[in-house]
């Protein structure tokens, strides 16, 4: 072949020409030889050299690629044996036109050349590799398709073919272009990202390490209790069973039970470091230190452990019950020996003794109590309830003084608020974002999936024609109408983003064709071919968009992964500016925009089932959201409004007593509660709007909800305490004088505040003190709900002691003269006997005919002092206040409920001293004597209490607490981060279809950039090389190593690389002859305004001088380069010097809550270990920054409310252990509600958090008040006989108006509308009220009644003794 023909190749053989016929600089660059002999002319060469000039604006990135191309395209041409690696195949037999050539190549050649080149990619295009996997596929794709001069380019591989030498991509190009010059990427360890722990598998079920060592711990944990408990066995029966009471009995079980202890832990350790074959079995756990265990041996020492465990637990068992079995013998044969004193008589003196005590301690109560806090309160009490009127107008005044300030509440919506903090990274990152560059563009998204599901491929005639006419009607049809009184018309040209100042940028595969009808018709049997085609040549202007901007499958296709060709869904992007001057209108433009898309997409004849996202779309959604869920939130707040109010009266069955029914009734002081509670709220949002905190609609939908499940609770306590003490006194036993007078209401609940006082005080305080303390995260919503939560728990206590009591003794009073609940005008007739419980009917008669009770008191008390045995003492008649007992010299100083004290001792007649009488005795008084209880607490007192301290029942609740917490931990650590978008929205939102497309079909994730902050000089090429991904940049440049990161997709847009390529391209960039830069078709304007340089790098004052000129350059058929695109990109100050740059990138495909994790992670990783002064954008990464610190930010919360609970547990209870066991327990309860989130697929947020907060907060209400109780209890009691006290008096209020209220508040939020509120509230409400009544009512207790003691109390520093 020879001369210079683009239509014409002869079939004829020509003898080579010498060097003189080839122009200098050409092919002897690649070929020496040819400088003696070639096969091409001079104007061969000429051309090959200004072809390649072009080519080098796609290839040339890789210097590499671009010298093996050359050495290809040289021996084409010019190479003296053509003839042996060309053969025509067709020749036309007149002219002798060479018609289909095979073009023979070795396969070592065609596949090094392919490596050098597959990596190269140009202006956002794909890299080759991507698109052309095979080097045939690369040959034919690129080089075959439009091949100017043969018809037919067949490419053969094969031993017979072209050769030469390669020059590996490694030597000349890149990161960026190359692979093989990368450094390696920095691992996932480094990165921290996030479900990065290997997963080992067991029997097909997923075990992380950690899982392995939780189960270990809590066998070993089991051994060691069982091992335990069998050594104190061991000592304790040995002196009582003659066989074992030697040593040598004990010696041999001491050292079998060691070895068995031994044995157990360790094996499974020696285990592991045994080499086991690995090819024998198929399951193996491989442990952190590299060691592997085989499944088979594991589950043999499981089994083997279990064995022991079983047979300790069999012997353990069977000693308790022989324990238990011999204690009940002792006490049949001590009832035997006391038996006479059941029919003793009581003494009249000692009744009369009795009574004058009361009479003397109902006379002077206030000095009865020896507590600091009881004294407080109990003054506190008698004076607020004096003049109830002046204190209800007081409280009523302050609300209404501090509610004007909600006029100037504001509620804060911009979600970058809510969660990011104002100096946290990511905000101050945008901040300088949007300075420099302005604010990130609005995007308005459809997703187009085909209706018919048939097709082989949606590369469709039809589908495109309908595509081109959906996305026409959508840029034409959307104007609209300003209401502002200047009647203007906002079309989408003026809000459009138009990076090359052409047109609107409307990312879609229909811009292949221009979004031209016509020439989609002039391709009309061949789209997929013409997509093929210009998938080879994006950089192609008849390829590019109208605007002149490539078109990348992977943003406009969607449902492929290796091959575009097999998409099944088109993505049509819409992009507008974003400037704050413009948001109003583009909202307004949007609403119009989504109302014809939902108008297109309801069309029966529209051929797409479109999914669609607008930038307004989730704002809107949410809004619709909350407003949705307004009546499921009214209800729930109704129930426990209904709950509380008809469960604070008491009522007898119809139709005994009907009239009591509308006395007897409290829904008027229920419903005071309720407007109490509103009150705390009002003071709340008032003092937090006077502080300039901004409200949330997680406080709106919160707080509420919150306040009033804890205000309730103090509510019931309040309530029933008063209803226990407000009775008759005791001084009417044996005398029927004054028997159904009543102490004053006021007296009633003074003793009541002193009773729960310090209590509800303690769990009011803990609670404020834990949300204040929340306070010092950083996260806005999570600080401004606990600001909120804080002085409204703070205001709601307050209140409660105030107002709240003096309407109880308002309507206490109301009650006793007999007026109609909710209508105090009118009254009943009759007395007050429907409203009475005698708690002394028939009891006088019994205790005045007990005349010798001093004589039968003296020999019950020898036969008990004479009698060693556990169980007489435990019938030790109770002697509270008595002057002999040490043990009771603090007892006065307590008003017990009568219950209560029955459940653990004697007879206590309304909460004063009792009498000294055995226990049968009491039993028959207490029969009759009881006053009227419920249901529940009778199941409490009788069943529940003793359940609860029973042995058995403490090592049972102990294993299954602890092996709780110990599965707990275990899923504490695996629980998810993040807030799924779907979860946010309404179950029938639009939104739903869009994201779960978007995550099924989008190749692509979002756009980030890459921000240079400092002032560098881009002219100069030591620093272009530290950007830059060209020949001769730095292989570790900021491009380069962000190319080769994770969660990046390859293919970084870099103004900096396209200016050195525009600025070495024949035909980019021309200028007059004095150097003015101008356009090529001008005349006079062909020179050249870089001239060559052996580095390949411009001139520094030439860079300077036509960089802006470069910014605005548009492509064309000679340089397809387009810096126009790049406008945005580069900013300059005054001087002419770049202020600030940034280059163009987008993550990879981001499908899960991690993926958006770990995205922000890598990003920040690399720009932290960059030597130049860089950050990365993206206007996800405010909403995901507090996810890289959510788990620290909930960690610091929840110990920070622990703190506070300890604290002020420790300063009202004054007994630091029983503090430790209730913060145990509430951090109990926080470590399973983890657990119980990551089991329910409830990820970690900023809800969540607020959550886990109100969870402590929750948690201490249902262990305090045991705990308080617990404390005061009578001194003599044993720990077992304090808890039964506590469970008597507390278990039932707590259940009933604890537990119940929240249960009942909760299970109405099952039917919400929206996802967010059933998995955040309801599920996690749910779970808070059920982990915290099993640790307050069970746990508690039972560690109460193991370490409960007050050896360690401080607060004998703050009891006033009384004179004697």
């Amino acid at each position: 072949m020879y001369g210079v023909s683009s239509s014409f190749v002869e079939a004829k053989d020509f003898p080579p020409l010498n060097n003189t016929e080839i122009a200098p600089n050409t092919c002897q660059l690649t070929h020496p030889e040819y400088s003696i002999e070639s096969c091409c002319n001079y104007n061969q060469t000429l051309i090959l050299q200004t072809n390649m000039l072009v080519a080098g604006g796609i290839f040339g990135r890789c210097s590499s690629c671009m010298v093996n191309l050359y050495n290809l395209w040289c021996a084409s041409s010019c190479s003296p044996y053509q003839k042996s690696f060309m053969v025509p195949t067709k020749v036309d037999n007149k002219t002798d036109q060479i018609i289909a050539i095979d073009f023979v190549l070795h396969p070592d050649f065609a596949n090094g050349l392919y490596n050098s080149c597959r990596d190269v990619h140009a202006n956002g295009a794909q890299p080759f590799g991507v698109m052309f996997p095979t080097a045939q596929l690369f040959f034919t794709g690129v080089f075959s398709a439009v091949n100017p001069t043969f018809k037919e380019l067949n490419w053969v591989f094969n031993n017979e073919g072209y050769n030469d030498a390669i020059v590996p991509c490694s030597e000349g190009c890149s990161c960026d272009q190359c692979r093989d010059a990368c450094l390696p990427p920095p691992s996932y360890k480094d990165i921290g990202l996030l479900n990065d722990t290997v997963i080992q598998t067991h029997l097909l079920i997923e075990v992380p390490h950690f899982t392995i060592w939780i189960v270990w711990s809590f066998l070993l944990f089991l051994l060691s209790l069982l091992i335990g408990f069998s050594i104190w066995l061991i000592f304790k029966y040995s002196s009582k069973i003659r066989y074992f009471k030697g040593k040598k009995f004990k010696t041999v079980m001491m050292i079998t039970l060691g070895i068995l202890f031994i044995c157990t832990v360790l094996v499974p350790f020696v285990s592991t470091h045994q080499v086991i074959d690995g090819k024998t079995t198929s399951c193996m756990w491989k442990l952190d230190d590299g060691k592997e265990w085989n499944c088979s041996f594991a589950m043999g020492v499981s089994i083997y452990i279990m064995i022991t465990l079983l047979l300790l637990s069999i012997v353990v068992l069977a000693c308790i019950i022989v324990d238990k079995t011999n204690s009940n013998r002792n006490s049949r044969r001590i009832l035997g020996i006391s038996g006479g004193i059941i029919n003793q008589q009581v003494n009249n003196d000692e009744i009369q003794n009795f009574n004058n005590n009361n009479n003397n301690r109902n006379n002077n109560s206030n000095n009865n109590y020896s507590n600091i806090f009881q004294k407080v309160f109990y003054w506190y009490g008698i004076n607020i309830t004096k003049r109830p009127i002046i204190v209800l107008i007081c409280c009523l005044l302050f609300t209404v003084g501090i509610g004007i300030g909600i006029i100037s509440l504001e509620i804060e919506t911009d979600p970058v608020k809510l969660w990011v903090s104002p100096d946290s990274r990511s905000a101050m990152e945008k901040q300088y974002f949007d300075d420099h560059f302005g604010p990130f563009y609005r995007v308005e998204q459809l997703i187009l999936i085909p209706k018919q599901k048939n097709l082989s491929t949606i590369f469709n005639y039809d589908l495109f024609k309908s595509l081109i006419d959906i996305e026409t009607q959508l840029m034409k049809n959307t104007s609209v109408k300003l209401n502002d009184g200047s009647n203007r018309i906002i079309t989408l040209d003026q809000l459009c983003f138009q990076p090359t100042k052409r047109g609107c940028l409307v990312e879609s595969i229909t811009g292949i064709f221009q979004r031209d009808q016509n020439k989609l018709n002039s391709q009309k049997d061949n789209v997929i071919g013409w997509f093929e085609q210009c998938k080879s040549q994006l950089l192609s202007p008849e390829c590019m968009d109208s605007t002149g901007v490539p078109v990348n499958p992977k943003i406009v296709l969607g449902g492929w992964n290796d091959n575009s060709t097999l998409a099944k869904a088109f993505v049509t992007t819409f992009l507008l500016n974003n400037p704050d001057s413009m948001i109003d209108r583009s909202m307004m433009w949007e609403q119009v925009w989504l109302n014809k898309i939902q108008e297109i997409s309801n069309d029966p004849s529209c051929p797409f089932e479109i999914s669609f996202n607008a930038q307004r779309s989730v704002q809107d959604e949410l809004a619709r959201e909350g407003n949705a869920d307004i009546p499921t939130i009214i209800v729930s707040y109704f129930v426990m409004f209904l709950y509380i109010s008809l469960s604070l009266g008491s009522y007898y069955p119809f139709p005994r007593r009907f009239n009591s029914f509308f006395i007897r009734s409290r829904f008027a002081l229920g419903l005071s509660g309720i407007c109490i509670v509103a009150c705390s709220i009002i003071i709340s949002v008032g003092i937090c709007s006077i502080l300039r905190i901004k409200a949330t609609l997680i406080i709106s939908e919160v707080i509420p909800f919150l306040v009033l499940a804890i205000g309730v609770d103090n509510i019931f306590i309040l309530v029933n305490t008063f209803e226990s003490l407000h009775v008759a006194p005791s001084s009417s036993i044996g005398s029927n004088q004054n028997r159904h007078q009543m102490p004053t209401p006021e007296e009633s609940f003074a003793r009541t505040l002193a009773k729960v006082g310090p209590s509800i005080a303690l769990a009011s305080l803990s609670e404020s003190f834990a949300f204040l303390l929340g306070s010092l995260t950083k996260m806005p919503a999570v600080k401004a709900f606990s600001f909120y939560a804080s002085i409204a728990v703070f205001f709601d206590f307050l209140l409660q002691i105030s107002a709240f009591a003096c309407l109880l003794v308002l309507d206490t009073k109301r009650l006793q003269s007999r007026r109609v609940d909710c209508l105090p005008c009118l009254s009943l007739n009759g007395d007050n006997s429907d409203l009475e419980d005698d708690p002394f009917d028939n009891i006088d008669q019994q205790l005045n005919s007990n005349n010798n009770l001093n004589n039968n008191l003296n020999n019950n008390n020898d036969n008990n002092n004479n009698n060693n045995n556990q169980e007489e003492i435990e019938n030790e008649p109770l002697l509270i206040n008595g002057e002999d007992d040490d043990r009771n010299d603090n007892a006065h100083n307590y008003n017990y409920d009568v219950d209560a004290l029955n459940v653990v001792d004697g007879l206590n007649i309304n909460n004063e001293e009792s009498l000294p009488l055995s226990k049968k005795r009491m039993s028959s008084l207490k029969k009759k004597s009881k006053k009227k209880t419920t249901l529940l607490k009778e199941l409490f007192t009788k069943y529940y209490a003793p359940f609860l301290v029973h042995p058995i029942s403490k090592l049972l609740i102990i294993i299954f607490f602890v092996a709780m917490l110990l599965f707990s931990i275990n899923y504490a650590y695996q629980i998810p981060i993040g807030l799924d978008q779907k979860v946010a929205l309404p179950r029938n939102s639009y939104l739903q279809a869009y994201f779960t497309n978007m995550n099924q079909f989008l190749e692509v994730g979002p756009p980030m950039y890459i921000v240079v902050k400092g002032n560098y000089d881009f002219s100069i090429p030591s620093i272009q090389n530290q950007f830059c991904t060209v020949g001769g940049c730095n292989n570790n440049s900021v491009i380069n190593t962000f190319d080769n990161a994770p969660f990046i997709s390859p293919g970084i847009s870099s103004w900096l690389d396209d200016m050195l390529q525009w600025s070495n391209t024949v035909g980019c960039c021309t200028a007059f002859d004095n150097g003015t830069y101008c356009n090529s078709d001008e005349p006079g304007c062909d020179q050249q305004c870089f001239p060559l340089e052996k580095s390949g790098r411009p001139d520094p004052s030439l860079f300077k001088k036509y960089l802006p000129a470069f910014l605005n350059f548009t492509n064309t058929d000679q340089c397809p380069l387009a810096g126009l695109a790049y406008t945005g990109d580069v900013k300059f100050n005054s001087d002419g010097s770049i202020a600030a740059t940034r280059f163009d990138a987008y993550h990879t495909t981001l499908r899960t809550q991690n993926d958006f994790i770990n995205a922000l992670a890598t990003s920040y990783y690399l720009a932290d270990h960059s030597d130049a002064q860089v950050f990365t954008y993206s206007i996800f990464y405010c909403f995901f920054e507090a996810y890289l610190t959510i788990k620290q930010v909930a960690l610091k919360g929840v110990l920070l409310a622990l703190g506070s609970v300890f604290f002020v547990s420790l300063a009202i209870l004054m007994n630091p252990l029983v503090s430790i066991l209730v913060v145990l327990c509430v951090g109990m309860t926080v470590v399973d509600l983890l657990a119980v989130m990551t089991l329910w697929d409830i990820s970690l947020n900023a809800i969540s958090v607020v959550n886990l907060i109100m969870g402590v907060g929750i948690s201490i209400e249902f262990c305090v008040h045991i705990a308080s109780t617990f404390i005061r209890s009578p001194k003599h009691y044993s720990r077992d006989e304090k808890v039964k006290f506590a469970i008597s008096e507390m278990g039932a209020n707590i259940f009933s108006g604890i537990f119940i209220t929240k249960l009942l508040g909760c299970v109405v939020l099952a039917f919400s509308k929206s996802e967010i509120f059933i998995i955040y509230y309801f599920k996690m409400y749910m779970s808070i009220c059920l982990l915290a009544a099993v640790h307050g009512l069970v746990l508690l207790p039972v560690l109460l009644s193991i370490f409960g003691t007050n050896k360690f109390s401080f607060e004998k520093f703050l009891t006033f003794k009384k004179d004697n």
